[in-house]
């Protein structure tokens, strides 16, 4: 017997999982399938960022997050030392959640170790409807024309069973067996050095003097501390398995000296918990697409984790498949549109790999790969590489990446991969700025509560002509489109610009239009109204949607394909 779902997820981590609960909440049948028994036991993922944050408030996620994990205010910034912590020269670098960000985003960023995250995406996707099961590992799959077709192994009773999707999503991580079956590549530098990480609770506060920091760079070991949750710390040092050395000859006595050097102190009563050997990599996936399977997180990208972009990467790439496969498996949009996914996120990732390289130590890599090459870091801080402006600090590539694909239409294309987020120009492509606006009931709310499940529509105090067009659009492509008036307050727009920041955040007129898409990033715009705005905003909808006039959805390769149910089989 072949169960079907419309969307197979492969692999429960921080990609699946989020696959699993966007998908979800847009309505879409999902089974996830991970390997092992439970969630991750081990920390590693420092917490989402100031726009995950942003993306998981749209799923109702955003408190349970913070209620679980730490301000990043209350965790202070990235320190250097020399050969340990008794160090007295310390050097600092500005971190991100230094900055007050509160005109540009309606939340920040949040430390929450995997540990404790991943089962809060875990249990919001299954509130929401998702499949999840445990202890299920993909054996093989095939894919035709209409879908694919896998075999899941149940590892406990040896029991397997046939699955009928109508795509795949490969969030099975950095060795993903998936993408290495698809023939896919991967480009970049590759393995740059190994590390193991050896996790130790300890009461640190003498040896910190008052010091407080989310990450310390021991530059004479090579080594970086982190402070966990609950008194757990996380020393990470090199290993070196070419010269034969393994995660068992870092014995706890081993374990216990390299925290006292670290620490600079032979006094320090360390409480070891466990280690974990990781590996430093820079590679980006050739495509994220093949047919109907996708790839999602570490199978589509690995970089090294400074920078903490890796996690929140996965995230993002799943918040942007996940209303493309919705509009696609609704009938809403062609299959051209899960085409924009990979030109999208390859882009991105490329961006963020040389982020994360411009803050790697150069001690971090193994013997034999040149980290001034790949534009690693010297010593003592970040450097702008990879056709990054000097200015693309951490919040600039966390929000200011630009999407250039056939789901954005761009006004004109001046080549600038990413915006400060500070200064936004509502250019198409642009993640749309936050802005606070009041109901005429007096509460307020962020522009970015606006979106969730469908494009939106704005426009300015003198775009009542705007609202005509787009209920005239709605109506001819059968979908849901809000629309709303945005002015100063006193005038009888639906929505109060209390701050008078929407006019230069959105770079629109009073008579002029934005097109916002579910993810939040802009999509499209008038600047001036059209002698029909239906027709043009129409016309617009149709071209971001993959939906020519006759009906029929032209994909990449020119292949035509009929429109489907919610469960993605033909009407």
């Amino acid at each position: 017997m072949t169960d079907h779902v419309s969307v197979l997820v492969v692999g429960g981590a921080l990609g699946g999982l989020s696959s699993a609960l966007f998908l979800a909440r847009a309505g879409v049948p999902v089974l996830l399938a991970e390997r092992h028994a439970a969630t991750s036991n081990q920390p590693r993922f420092r917490g989402p960022t100031i726009r995950s944050m942003e993306v998981l408030r749209g799923v109702g996620l955003e408190d349970r997050v913070r209620a679980a994990g730490t301000s990043d205010r209350e965790i202070g910034g990235i320190a250097w030392v020399g050969d340990n912590l008794a160090d007295p020269e310390v050097r600092w670098n500005v971190e991100p959640w230094e900055e007050d960000l509160s005109g540009v985003s309606p939340t920040v960023a949040c430390a929450c170790d995997q540990d404790k995250f991943e089962p809060l995406l875990l249990d919001r996707a299954r509130e929401l409807g998702a499949g999840i099961r445990f202890g299920s590992e993909l054996t093989g799959f095939e894919q035709d024309a209409d879908g694919v077709t896998a075999v899941l192994l149940d590892r406990a009773t040896g029991a397997e069973r046939t699955v009928r999707a109508d795509y795949l999503i490969a969030a099975d991580g950095t060795h993903s067996p998936v993408r290495e079956r698809l023939g896919i590549a991967r480009q970049g530098p590759g393995l740059l050095g190994h590390r193991i990480s050896i996790y130790f609770a300890a009461d640190l506060r003498p040896e910190l003097d008052g010091r407080v920091f989310s990450a310390c760079f021991v530059e004479g070991m090579g080594a970086s501390l982190l402070p966990r949750d609950s008194g757990l710390w996380q020393l990470s040092v090199p290993y070196r398995p070419e010269q034969g050395e393994s995660e068992r000859d870092f014995t706890p006595e081993r374990c216990r000296g390299l925290i006292r050097s670290a620490l600079g102190r032979d006094d320090v009563h360390a409480e070891l918990r466990s280690t974990s050997p990781w590996e430093i990599a820079m590679l980006v996936a050739e495509r994220f697409q093949e047919g109907r399977v996708f790839l999602v997180g570490d199978s589509a990208h690995v970089m090294p984790p400074t920078g903490g972009f890796g996690g929140n990467s996965a995230i993002q790439d799943a918040h942007n498949l996940a209303w493309k496969m919705a509009a696609v498996l609704a009938g809403t949009a062609g299959p051209g549109l899960l085409d924009t996914y990979g030109p999208e996120r390859r882009a991105v990732a490329e961006l963020t790999v040389a982020a994360t390289a411009s803050r790697l130590p150069a001690s971090w890599v193994g013997e034999g790969a040149d980290g001034q090459a790949h534009g690693l870091a010297p010593t003592g801080g970040p450097t702008p590489v990879g056709g990054l402006p000097p200015a693309a600090d951490h919040n600039t590539v966390s929000l200011g990446y630009r999407y250039r694909s056939a789901a954005v239409l761009l006004d004109e294309d001046d080549g600038d991969p990413v915006e400060d987020p500070r200064k936004p120009t509502g250019r198409p492509g642009t993640r749309a700025a936050h802005v606070v606006l009041q109901r005429p009931d007096a509460t307020r709310l962020s522009t970015l509560d606006l979106w969730q499940d469908t494009y939106v529509l704005l426009t300015g105090e003198r775009g009542e002509r705007w609202l005509t067009a787009a209920r005239e659009a709605a109506a001819e492509l059968g979908i849901t489109l809000p629309a709303h008036r945005v002015g100063p307050p006193g005038t009888d727009a639906d929505l109060s610009d209390t701050t008078g920041q929407w006019p230069r955040a959105y770079g629109v007129p009073a008579d002029g239009a934005t097109l916002i898409r579910p993810d939040g990033f802009v999509a499209w715009r008038a600047l001036s109204p059209p002698d029909h705005p239906g027709a043009a905003l129409t016309d617009a909808l149709r071209r971001l949607h993959d939906r020519p006039r006759e009906g029929v959805g032209v994909g990449a390769d020119g292949s035509g394909a009929a429109r489907r149910d919610r469960n993605g089989r033909r009407p």
